[in-house]
């Protein structure tokens, strides 16, 4: 093609060797149809969508919906390398799936910039082989942070032990991902100085509802005012039940259950009591409660007053707990 634009210069009636009227067109059709062009080679697009059918057996729409995050891939080198390496550190080949299908640039990750030196240092740590293979399927990422050794020592202390962190992460990656000094750690501050939580408290929360801690300071701010206005002290045990409820639960849905509850009877005052004894209470839906209270107050012939001070009752189970106990209790 770089010819034929050359002879183009040439071919113009301007040129030394001028063709008249229609003959240039033909010449020129004639030329470019002379040599055909040569076919194109592979797009690294479609190499990545043939590579990760080929090497992980996905379907042709997964292939090429996880290519997308692979534009640069256009040789089997370093994708090879990564799995080689994974292979022969002992991560075993559902978790390098795994890490792929959450990560798909995990495979163009440098072998001796990222993974070698991460898997020494978790290994000076304490991970074994086991816990290693694990990191890599619920959070690849964090083997190209520098900061990965530093992080992880930090969680430790806090956690316990590695297996409860890693059960932490999987909950949420963001534990590793995100940056401590503007989420972690004041948040894990705020929690201990104004609301009293101890540091087995707070890893109590991390394995139930993380996203606590990995959220942005002024949102924990705002979910601890509002556990405060469900008349939750601080100080009780209860209150860390309370905060994981509001992160769980719309406000709409608390509002709307604090507001079923009064409609079966129960005070203002009465509500707030029972929820200061019993936040998860609120995790019941009025086709939960209703039938329960209708149990207690028509078959097992309790006083509201009774149920107001034991509001768990309300959390065990109608068929098995509430009627045998009750059926018990009429034998007796």
């Amino acid at each position: 093609m770089f010819l034929l634009r050359k002879f183009h210069h040439y071919l113009r009636p301007s040129s030394l060797f001028p063709v008249r009227g229609s003959a240039t067109s033909t010449i020129f059709r004639l030329l470019s149809t002379a040599t055909p062009e040569a076919p194109s080679p592979i797009s690294s697009s479609q190499f990545a969508v043939d590579y990760l059918i080929q090497s992980f057996g996905l379907h042709t729409n997964k292939a090429t919906q996880l290519s997308r995050y692979l534009p640069h891939l256009k040789s089997p080198e370093k994708p090879d390398a990564v799995l080689w390496f994974l292979r022969q550190a002992g991560v075993n080949e559902c978790d390098i799936s795994a890490a792929v299908l959450r990560s798909p640039r995990f495979l163009c990750f440098s072998v001796e910039k990222c993974l070698k030196p991460r898997m020494a240092e978790l290994v000076e740590i304490g991970f074994s082989p086991s816990d290693i293979s694990l990191l890599v399927s619920i959070c690849p990422n964090a083997f190209a942070n520098t900061k990965l050794q530093q992080k992880i020592q930090f969680w430790i202390p806090i956690m316990g032990s590695i297996e409860k962190l890693l059960h932490a992460i999987r909950r949420d990656i963001f534990l590793l991902t995100r940056k401590h000094g503007n989420y972690v750690v004041p948040n894990i501050s705020f929690l201990q100085e104004q609301c009293s939580l101890s540091v087995c408290q707070i890893a109590q929360m991390i394995m139930l509802s993380p996203t606590l801690i990995t959220s942005r300071p002024e949102e924990l701010e705002v979910k601890v005012k509002r556990a405060r206005e469900l008349c939750v002290s601080s100080t009780s045990g209860m209150f860390l039940h309370a905060l994981i409820l509001i992160n769980r639960v719309k406000q709409s849905t608390i509002d709307a259950r604090l507001l079923y509850l009064k409609n079966l009877g129960f005070s203002q005052q009465e509500v707030s009591l029972m929820i200061s004894k019993s936040p998860n209470l609120l995790n019941l839906s009025e086709k939960i409660v209703g039938p329960k209270m209708e149990f207690l107050i028509k078959e097992a012939v309790c006083d509201k007053l009774h149920i107001v001070r034991n509001p768990a009752l309300l959390m065990l189970s109608l068929e098995k707990r509430l009627k045998p106990r009750s059926l018990v209790k009429k034998l007796l």
